[in-house]
């Protein structure tokens, strides 16, 4: 009887001694929070942490990923954006489109911006946006004029908006070209989706310029390519939006071409200067 009595007392000290050896080991555990900033995303890492009892040595159990988002201040520049462009031709700032006659249903920009940081200035509501953008612009014209660029006598090269000579008209023509953008926006909010106010400049690098022409109700061909189109730019940018839609407008504070013929020069002056009204959405 006795030695049944304790037999039944080893085990059951066995067994609390084996229950406290696994509290000891539980709270040898511990969970770990790590995080990366990427721009405005925030990748975060959780993983236990738990020592091995044989050699010491903590290996990591249960990691989890998550992805997210916005931190603070987040700015509301458009993931995509399209809309009607125009050319100024009387300067950046004067409506004025009688040398160079648009379709202006069927000029195009469209474009995405891919955000690359966003700095808080003030509370959470007001701070700078930054981001990369990609675009595409496009003009159509309500006459058989193109713009292409040759060799003046006196041996520069010069832009013009009219008919080469020596090649056969053109029932409707387009010109378009690519675009690379770095805006940099202040922006004034009042909460993260709600209405906003945006504005500041936008450097762009322009690329691939090109005037295309139809006869005959035939296929698009390239006209020229060879155009003397200003690389860099500088646009003034502005946004005014609710949550994830926005109004944005944009003027270019440079011609679009070099060698451009002034106004007094000739009707058919190549001295414009690009903007558009566009519709953003933001993700």
């Amino acid at each position: 009887m006795k030695k049944t009595f304790f037999a039944f007392l080893a085990a059951a000290l066995l067994g609390i001694a084996g229950i406290v050896e696994t509290s000891a080991q539980e709270s040898e555990s511990e969970s770990t929070v790590e995080q990366q900033r990427i721009g405005q995303w925030v990748i975060t890492r959780e993983y236990s942490l738990k020592r091995n009892t044989e050699d010491g040595v903590y290996e990591k159990s249960n990691v989890s990923y998550d992805v997210s988002f916005g931190h603070g201040f987040s700015a509301h520049i458009p993931f995509y954006y399209m809309g009607f462009s125009g050319l100024f031709a009387e300067g950046p700032f004067s409506m004025q489109f009688s040398d160079v006659r648009l379709d202006e249903a069927k000029s195009w920009e469209w474009g995405i911006y891919l955000p690359l940081d966003a700095v808080r200035l003030a509370g959470d509501h007001v701070g700078l946006g930054f981001a990369f953008g990609f675009g595409r612009t496009m003009y159509k014209f309500d006459t058989p004029h193109y713009f292409f660029t040759s060799r003046a006598p006196q041996g520069e090269r010069t832009t013009y908006f009219s008919m080469q000579s020596d090649i056969e008209p053109y029932d409707e023509t387009w010109f378009r070209y690519w675009s690379f953008k770095l805006p940099i926006q202040l922006e004034l909010q009042t909460s993260d989706d709600g209405f906003f106010f945006a504005f500041g400049p936008e450097l762009e690098y322009r690329f691939s310029p090109a005037s295309r022409g139809r006869r005959n109700g035939k296929r698009k061909e390239t006209i020229t390519s060879n155009i003397t189109m200003h690389p860099l730019n500088v646009n003034l940018l502005a946004q005014v939006g609710y949550d994830n839609i926005s109004l944005m407008a944009k003027t270019s504070l440079f011609e679009l071409f070099s060698g451009s013929l002034s106004h007094s020069a000739t009707m058919n002056s190549s001295a414009v200067w690009p903007v558009s009204v566009c519709l953003g959405l933001t993700f």
